[in-house]
């Protein structure tokens, strides 16, 4: 069978791989010039399988109104004259109490515990991916003690469902990450929580590494610079997909292109209930002259993710509720090197630094679309993951092509809505 794949981020690559190895016909159309030069390019770089606290919470809410009236926080919001982030909002504020929290946490843990299966599944396949992989655990650490104190409380909930943490004292978290001896010596650190089983990696290294072997060993095709203007339509089914190299055609389509492509899908009648959180990441030069921390870590306060890549300390965080403006905002890379500097006594090399932004595709519960479009009966969906695209590719891409070959797996159909 025929499929297209719109997008050839991590999660359109994964999808194409995926349904390659399972016999189908597949072209990727992409308008960049390459795979993975959206969100997956220098994002966080963790691979958070035990991070399953959606961001929709009452403790994340509370978080979240504070950081917006404050100027120099990890937040901004300017994007006020847009309905569809009202509506957004309204529906993340929804999500927020404690039982409908727990019930998405819930279902992401499902998902992401498949999906490092699925991971260790494709390395053991593929041996010539390389991407900076390391599973030596995320550490979480906190300043405040009463934001420490509510983590504990939610990390029993996490560990009453599987997910194993370990709490660590300040000292503890030192040995874990020396370099945090800074806010330790200034007596900043009260502690933190240790996810053994979650893992870090380059998502720009495996996608590219991914669409090679797409390539090589199943014959996929991937169209770059292909900018796709509109999908067609009978109202019954998608006819094809008109780009700026003329019109594609299949027997199925796959929409994986994130908040970027929200407005093809408005197009045709459907609304994924997908937002752009903007977010930034610093890519800081790290050797044995300019030392930089080894071990993946969380500022949960901060909301910033820190992540060992080879020779490059990346930091990523913020979040920009300002459509889809690419404007680079001065405040969030302030924020982000000011937390660098203040949290840690070696971060690499200030004097090479890459800066980099992105659109994370967030749904108001934190739970992506992975599902058959009914009203099309032959378009699928494989959007929405947030800021937890790279951890739960590879189960997305599986799950994507399972139902694209007519065999869902039961354990996801969460994943559906009416659409």
């Amino acid at each position: 069978m025929k499929v297209i794949v719109l997008g050839a981020g991590v999660i359109g690559v994964t999808s194409a791989y995926f349904l390659a190895r399972a016999g189908h016909q597949v072209t990727v159309l992409e308008k960049n010039s390459g795979a993975a030069l959206g969100c997956s390019h220098a994002n966080g770089g963790q691979l958070s399988y035990s991070h399953v606290e959606t961001w929709a919470t009452k403790t994340s809410l509370t978080s979240l109104l504070k950081a917006a009236i404050i100027p120099s926080s990890f937040l901004s919001v300017s994007d006020f004259f847009n309905r569809n982030f009202f509506y957004w909002a309204r529906e993340f504020y929804k999500n927020s109490s404690t039982e409908n929290a727990h019930e998405n946490s819930r279902r992401l843990f499902r998902l992401s515990t498949y999906s490092k299966k699925v991971m260790e599944e494709i390395l053991a396949e593929e041996k010539d991916i390389k991407f900076d992989y390391k599973t030596r655990g995320i550490l979480h650490f906190y300043r405040d003690k009463k934001k420490f104190d509510a983590a504990i409380k939610e990390a029993e909930f996490h560990d009453s469902i599987g997910c194993k943490t370990q709490i660590l004292n300040a000292e503890e978290c030192v040995k874990k990450e020396s370099s945090l001896v800074k806010i330790f010596d200034e007596k900043k650190l009260v502690g933190g929580i240790f996810y053994d089983s979650d893992a870090s990696g380059d998502s720009f290294q495996f996608t590219k590494s991914l669409e090679k072997i797409c390539k090589e060993k199943y014959g996929v095709v991937f169209e770059y610079d292909t900018d796709i203007k509109n999908i067609f339509t009978n109202y019954k089914k998608i006819t094809g997909i008109n780009s700026s190299k003329g019109v594609f055609t299949a027997n199925k389509y796959v929409y994986a292109l994130g908040a970027n492509g929200c407005k093809l899908l408005r197009g045709i009648k459907i609304n994924p209930k997908i937002y752009p959180l903007k977010g930034y990441s610093l890519s800081i030069h790290a050797d044995e002259e300019f030392v930089a921390p080894h071990l993946a870590m969380t500022d949960p306060e901060n909301k910033i993710v820190y992540s060992r890549l080879g020779n490059i300390f990346r930091v990523a965080g913020t979040v920009e509720a300002c459509g889809l403006r690419s404007h680079q905002n001065k405040k969030h890379i302030a924020f982000l090197k000011k937390a660098v500097n203040s949290t840690f006594s070696d971060f690499g090399n200030f004097n090479q630094v890459e800066e980099w932004q992105g659109f994370r595709p967030f749904r108001p519960n934190s739970i992506p679309l992975i599902c058959e479009v009914k009203k099309y009966g032959n378009l699928f969906l494989n959007s929405g993951h947030g800021s937890l695209g790279w951890t739960l590719s590879t189960a997305s891409g599986k799950i994507l092509s399972d139902l694209v070959s007519d065999n869902p797996d039961k354990k996801f159909e969460f994943l559906t809505e009416e659409l």
